[in-house]
């Protein structure tokens, strides 16, 4: 980590612009290489972020009343207020994050950060102009409504790739205590190189909503399945892909639920995960669960079964489980079932092991 002095704190209140803080912080930064410290009041704050600052600290005051951060990009469509930037192809924001974490030793406390793409249409967005890229009009991706508060965006037929927050490889050794990440799909991402730890709080979505090839701890969180009874509406929570394109060649370490609890609507709709890659590392331990909430299945290699590395045989070696609530139910093949906490690399399964 950096070691870096506290100088410059300062308090945004609602209506106040958290985007100017960051100028301040970067100055700070260039000027005296001196740590700022963001006190937000609670609020909704409707702005696209880039924490781009070493050791930069953003706090919500109210642990009862969090601050809530929050932006409407999703993929495959062009706003107005993008200018040139193209959200849907190669120079996204990292699916389109509303929070996107660049530089290390972020921190955040008593936050909500969201993303309202596939949630309702916010003023902001009711506001902007769009339409719809010309590479996914075959695809008849639907006119989304102008009404401000409108959910039906919030349905199958809207869905598209939206991120709360994401990581770069670059955001080493980030930490967010009782913080909140809502959205529906792929809500949390980090690129490999990233490391995350998530402290309590919430994590709520739907579609491979945490994902990614970062190394990432969520310790004692609720995981909520923010799905409803919408024909084909489903929950897979996690979507690994430690490692690298080539493999296990240069193995690091993935992702670790540790005495989480999960929670749904609609029973027998959630998965804990479906592996982006065959050699994503997915653990969980000490894990519990509403009453039916798991699908029968419980892990799913749905997104992999069509790559050329996939191995019918064993095609997510890396996935492993560890004294979950219910293990009356039969798992695949392919996850392994631990009698103690130590992977078969000698790793110890506790969050210090995944910072």
């Amino acid at each position: 980590m950096i070691a870096l002095i506290f100088s410059l704190v300062l308090h945004v209140h609602a209506g106040e612009s958290i985007n100017a803080a960051l100028d301040s912080a970067r100055a700070v930064f260039e000027a005296k290489n001196e740590r700022t410290t963001i006190l937000l009041e609670p609020g909704i704050y409707q702005e696209e972020l880039t924490m781009d600052v070493p050791g930069l600290r953003i706090i919500g005051t109210n642990k009862k009343d969090p601050a809530k951060i929050t932006w409407y990009y999703g993929h495959g469509y062009q706003y107005k207020s993008m200018g040139t930037i193209n959200y849907g192809g190669s120079r996204s924001r990292k699916w389109n994050a509303s929070v996107l974490v660049t530089a290390p030793d972020f921190y955040a406390e008593n936050i909500i950060f969201e993303n309202s793409f596939n949630l309702y249409v916010s003023e902001k967005e009711a506001q902007d102009s769009l339409y719809i890229l010309p590479e996914y009009t075959a695809h008849e991706m639907p006119v989304r409504p102008k009404e401000v508060g409108a959910t039906i965006v919030a349905s199958k037929a809207y869905r598209e790739r939206a991120a709360a927050i994401s990581f770069t490889g670059t955001a080493t050794h980030a930490h967010l205590k009782n913080c909140q990440a809502i959205g529906k799909q792929d809500v949390l991402y980090g690129d490999q190189g990233a490391s995350i730890y998530w402290e309590g709080g919430v994590l709520s979505g739907s579609v491979d909503f945490i994902f990614g090839a970062m190394t990432l701890c969520v310790d004692q969180a609720t995981i909520i399945a923010n799905i409803t009874e919408e024909k084909g509406d489903k929950c897979y929570i996690a979507a690994g892909r430690s490692g690298g394109d080539q493999g296990c060649t240069k193995q690091t370490r993935g992702m670790l639920f540790y005495k989480c609890h999960i929670q749904s609507p609609v029973p027998g709709q959630v998965w804990l995960a479906r592996p982006w890659r065959p050699w994503g590392e997915t653990v969980w331990a000490y894990t519990t669960w509403d009453e039916g909430v798991l699908n029968p299945e419980v892990w799913s290699t749905g997104l992999i079964k069509k790559r050329e590395d996939y191995n019918p045989e064993n095609p997510c070696p890396n996935s492993y489980e560890f004294e979950s609530q219910d293990k009356s139910v039969e798992r695949p093949e392919w996850v392994t079932v631990l009698n103690k906490p130590i992977l078969p690399d000698g790793t110890k399964i506790c969050p210090k092991n995944w910072k």
